[in-house]
């Protein structure tokens, strides 16, 4: 009985602890309208931080959002990074975006020129979910080796103790940025992207990698080496790892990858996600697919509302209004691959993104398409993405951060609450 009352309360920390880091993202999703990571994007000219926490913030913000923290009279002080030298050689010249988790730096290598590296947050390392998960993403990112994911050279901690990654620079602009200036991209645009975006889950969910975020504000525009168009993919912190026993992953990598039943940022999320389903496959993505697509040809949002509550519940309930009603010239297959992304019962969706190209190439001819085989190959094979999964997984009793040592207060909280309901029902009992 005792070990029973350990368990059950060890898991309802773990989930107390998720909802109040959620309930922090979702914040900092309603304040700045996006949720992950800003890149290139309304940075201050004086990078600040938080006087107590550390948390990046905009030089006017007059409250932390993690810490609610006021801002001093003062001012907020600069981010002590920029300047320093990490890793022996990577001087950090630029912070170049900030985020829920941590914030991303841009770096010169004397050996290799301007690379990125993403910092988590100084109050999330104390979060062993959060850190294992940021550990998850790096293995993912440097697993699918592939033009459309921005790629991950490296991760590890720094000598104080900070976990970071080193990620290629990728100069370009977010299709939030675009959208948010010129309110919809041309057909050929709005096509290209989702080519590629498509081509990119297509090889992530052969390797049982589903993103679970995809929005706008994590989708870069930029060329390759020739010049063409290219869409790169940022942020798999979010991302969840489906796993079988045909692959010999335990239970305790599946736990490691999803973290809470609700992830993800309110306009796009699927309703699967806004249930709360632990079952969420790759059709979660290319339901958020078509909410972008949707938007880059009309313009707007299919859903939206004064609270994330109110998007969520659109999302689960109400259809969204057919895309010609917005733009009268739309192509009427186009509409009606968007329609069937949007379709609230996955399974009446594209059962995969392989499909959706197929549609997509017949009523739009490439003169270029992306050859998808060609791309898994260029990703390593499923067993040994999972390999090293196992490899930086820490196995836990039940998901991350339940082996670790529950804080007296909540040992108190539990037997106060225990000793109120052992009165309450002596005093019942005496009536």
């Amino acid at each position: 009985m005792p070990s029973c009352i350990a368990s059950n309360a060890r898991l309802f920390y773990y989930h107390l602890k998720q909802f109040r880091q959620y309930s922090e993202l979702q914040a900092h999703v309603i304040r700045y309208q996006r949720g992950g990571m800003q890149v290139d994007a309304h940075q201050s000219d004086v990078p600040v931080v938080c006087a107590r926490c550390g948390t990046p913030l905009e030089l006017a913000e007059p409250r932390c959002w993690a810490c609610r923290a006021n801002r001093p009279v003062e001012g907020w002080p600069p981010d002590p990074r920029i300047g320093a030298t990490v890793l022996g050689r990577l001087r950090l010249t630029r912070r170049v975006g900030y985020g829920g988790t941590g914030a991303i730096y841009l770096a010169e290598d004397p050996e290799g020129g301007a690379i990125a590296i993403k910092l988590l947050r100084a109050d999330m390392m104390r979060d062993k979910a959060m850190e294992r998960r940021f550990r998850l993403e790096a293995v993912l990112t440097k697993s699918l080796n592939i033009p459309q994911v921005v790629q991950t050279y490296d991760f590890g901690q720094l000598p104080d103790g900070t976990s970071y990654m080193t990620m290629e620079y990728v100069k370009g602009v977010s299709l939030d940025d675009v959208l948010a200036s010129q309110g919809t991209v041309s057909l050929d645009v709005a096509l290209e992207v989702t080519r590629q975006v498509l081509a990119a889950l297509a090889v992530a969910h052969s390797r049982g990698v589903v993103h679970r975020d995809l929005k706008p504000g994590n989708l870069i525009l930029s060329r390759d080496e020739k010049g063409r168009p290219l869409v790169r993919i940022l942020d798999f912190g979010f991302a969840k790892v489906v796993a079988d026993a045909a692959d010999g992953c335990p239970a305790t990598i599946a736990h490691l990858t999803k973290g809470l039943s609700i992830l993800g940022t309110p306009h796009y999320m699927s309703p699967e996600q806004c249930r709360g389903l632990k079952a969420i496959d790759g059709r979660a993505d290319l339901y958020s697919l078509g909410v972008i697509l949707y938007r880059m040809v009309t313009g707007v949002l299919p859903f939206n509302g004064e609270t994330p509550g109110d998007i969520i519940q659109q999302h689960i309930e109400k259809s969204p209004i057919p895309p010609s009603a917005r733009w009268p010239d739309i192509p009427l297959a186009l509409e009606g691959i968007i329609m069937r992304l949007l379709e609230k019962d996955r399974d009446r969706r594209y059962p995969d993104a392989a499909a959706v190209l197929k549609d997509l190439d017949s009523a739009f001819p490439s003169s270029s398409p992306w050859n998808l085989e060609a791309l898994k190959g260029a990703a390593v094979p499923r067993s040994e993405l999972f390999r090293r999964l196992r490899a930086h997984a820490v196995p836990s009793q039940y998901g991350p951060g339940l082996g670790e040592r529950l804080p007296r207060w909540f040992w108190v909280a539990v037997a106060a609450a225990t000793g109120a309901g052992v009165a309450a029902v002596v005093w019942l009992v005496a009536r």
